[in-house]
């Protein structure tokens, strides 16, 4: 029953899995395609990369532009790929429960033999092996284009940044998961897994700019995934540990709210 639960997860989605996938795999192929104009203007892009405030690179930790792990940290990792996944993650895991419940087919589904926790489960499963699916697809078509296009960067650094995105995309679902579970109602999980997901990348963004904010530079997942330049230097297993753990966290209080809220529809 579960692994039944887990394939009509999957079917439901089959429409938004194929558009992230291409979606993604666009983006990448777009931004490594545009690289050999960036490395063969080399001194002219150091020239302009100088001339920015040294503000805005602080920001988007812009370094070494136009080296292999400094175009697609600036391109790719600072922004555009971690959204991608925080918002596959907070939309699946805002739906994973509340969408049964306002169709009105949750009683249906809960007379199943299946207990709740194993119907969290099953979703569950659903978005996080989506999620890595996803991550495997971006590593690859990074691996075969920067071989395409001569950009010069490692393959497990490639693994690194593309697991990095995977466990910030873990603890958006589980977050989405979880207000779901208490609320019942997938706009407010919606809206405010991404609105969470906004502070944090603002404070992430900003914290190193404003000295008030820097004490709490560190609790944002960003910080965890991103923070340590994944690309050169991977991501440092206290980190991945805890991005992991917050995820499970997260996981394990939706299952539980679920179990106990009165389910109505």
């Amino acid at each position: 029953m579960l692994a039944t639960l887990i394939l009509k997860t999957w079917r439901d989605h089959w429409r938004a899995i194929l558009g992230w996938s291409l979606g993604l795999a666009a983006l990448a192929g777009v931004e490594l395609a545009v690289y050999p104009t960036i490395r063969n203007a080399s001194v002219g892009m150091s020239k302009l990369m100088d001339s920015f405030p040294p503000a805005l690179k602080t920001m988007f930790r812009i370094t070494d532009y136009t080296s292999g792990p400094g175009f697609l940290s600036t391109e790719l990792f600072s922004i555009m790929v971690p959204l991608v996944f925080i918002c596959v993650g907070a939309s699946w895991g805002s739906s994973a429960t509340t969408t049964e419940e306002e169709r009105g087919t949750g009683d249906l589904l809960l007379t199943l033999p299946i207990s709740r926790t194993d119907v969290v489960m099953g979703k569950l499963i659903a978005i996080v092996t989506a999620l890595a699916g996803l991550g495997v697809l971006l590593w690859v078509v990074l691996v075969l284009g920067s071989r395409a296009v001569n950009l010069h960067v490692g393959t497990l650094d490639l693994a690194w940044a593309c697991a990095a995105v995977v466990l910030l995309g873990w603890v958006y679902a589980g977050i989405g998961l979880l207000i779901g579970a208490l609320s019942g109602r997938h706009a407010i999980a919606l809206g405010s897994s991404i609105a969470l997901a906004l502070a944090a990348f603002l404070l992430y963004s900003l914290g190193p700019l404003v000295h008030a904010l820097q004490p709490w530079l560190k609790a944002t997942p960003f910080h965890w995934a991103l923070g340590n330049d994944p690309l050169r230097n991977g991501v440092p297993l206290q980190y991945a540990g805890l991005l992991v753990l917050v995820s499970v966290g997260l996981f394990a209080a939706a299952a539980l709210a679920f179990q106990r809220r009165d389910i109505g529809t």
